[in-house]
């Protein structure tokens, strides 16, 4: 049992920091543009770009690598990332730290693509949606704790360095999986699963649809999050703690989902989805601080709920391919992800802030509907 455990805490060890490096650039992004005397609305594209990866390549490079070794592939790809890091801490240009980024989220998406099917591997097939918690624990961890704690190096030591610090860390733990997780076996020639297949296999496309418009509604939401709180009465001092607790609050809702994902998956989609509702349609209505942070509670302990019962249900419909079903999922929530935040800023120039809750509500529960009228087998009652 150690030895799934460790590779476990490997593997969420990998997607901490994974995401705080995806997520790294927000935080800095005044010290980056005047680093190279370019605007911050531009410098986002360093973030943007990396999402647009993800979500073009996630999908088709887990089903294009799919013979190869796992830990080779794994080690790949964190040596990519380290590549890439590090290419971005000494880039003299913003068009060649956009490069090196654009580069990111193709590793990114291998990552993503490999990372829960290889945890899926490494546990009875009765317990995958436990093993995909681990996963997306280093995610969220990397939220509540990895960027902000990147934002504070980066502000004392330079951005450049802290690039740099990440990259070696990758590096380390690059070399540390030889002796951290187990080798496993890329797919047979025989028994590979083509991407187009795995799309056909009934379940899927409800996924794969829950996924993007549950994203979608998400993100409207909470990439604006800040002038929601501000429009709210909530100090700009005091948003930092208001995000603090929508961190612990997500711990908190991957905590219970990991709990009861390989029991009741239909039962804890369906409360997940209408909690982020409920949440939504309180942060549309909310004319104060109060209810204002008790909106982004809710929708924290939803939206840590969310990527367990998503990953898992795609694993438990396509078990003869977990990393191309894994890599459709992450390309699903960053269309999401990145869809959300632009519909967001055509909903703000349209309704103000003030529709950002209630799109988003509409779209969740959209998602809600396809979760109850679409394929049983998706999120069944119990895993069979």
């Amino acid at each position: 049992m150690r030895r799934p455990r460790v590779g476990l805490l490997t593997l969420t060890a990998a997607a901490f920091l994974s995401v705080t490096t995806e997520m790294l650039p927000t935080g800095l992004l005044p010290a980056i543009g005047e680093s190279f005397d370019v605007p911050v609305s531009r410098v986002g594209l360093l973030v943007t770009a990396y999402a647009l990866m993800v979500a073009v390549f996630a999908a088709s490079i887990g089903a294009a690598t799919v013979r190869i070794p796992r830990r080779r592939l794994l080690t790949l790809a964190l040596v990519g990332y380290a590549i890439t890091n590090g290419a971005t801490a000494i880039a003299g240009s913003f068009g060649v730290a956009l490069a090196a980024r654009v580069a990111g989220g193709i590793v990114h998406g291998l990552f993503w693509a490999i990372a829960a099917g290889y945890a899926a591997r490494l546990v009875p097939p009765d317990r995958i949606g436990r093993a995909a918690t681990f996963v997306f624990a280093g995610g969220t961890v990397a939220f509540v704790a990895g960027v902000p704690a990147g934002t504070s190096l980066g502000e004392l030591v330079g951005w450049r360095t802290t690039f740099g610090l990440f990259a070696g860390l990758f590096a380390l733990l690059a070399v540390a999986v030889r002796w951290l997780l187990p080798a496993l076996p890329g797919a047979e020639a025989g028994s590979v699963v083509r991407l187009r297949t795995v799309l056909r296999l009934p379940g899927i496309a409800t996924v794969v649809a829950t996924t993007v418009v549950i994203n979608l509604g998400f993100y409207t939401f909470y990439t604006y999050v800040a002038p929601f709180l501000r429009q709210a009465g909530v100090s700009e001092t005091a948003i930092g703690p208001a995000l603090l607790v929508y961190g612990v609050a997500n711990g908190v809702g991957l905590f219970l989902a990991g709990v009861i994902v390989d029991r009741r998956p239909r039962s804890g989609i369906v409360t997940s989805v209408s909690l982020l509702i409920a949440a939504l349609v309180l942060a549309s209505v909310a004319g104060s601080s109060v209810p204002a942070l008790l909106a982004l509670a809710v929708c924290g302990l939803a939206g840590g709920t969310m990527p367990v019962f998503l990953q898992a249900a795609a694993l438990r419909v396509a078990p003869a391919a977990p990393d191309a079903a894994s890599g459709l999922t992450a390309a699903a929530f960053n269309v999401g992800i990145g869809g959300g935040a632009l519909l967001g800023s055509a909903t703000i120039g349209v309704g103000g802030v003030p529709g950002l809750a209630v799109v988003g509500a509409l779209l969740a529960a959209a998602a809600l509907a396809v979760v109850v009228f679409g394929s049983r087998l998706a999120f069944p009652p119990r895993p069979a």
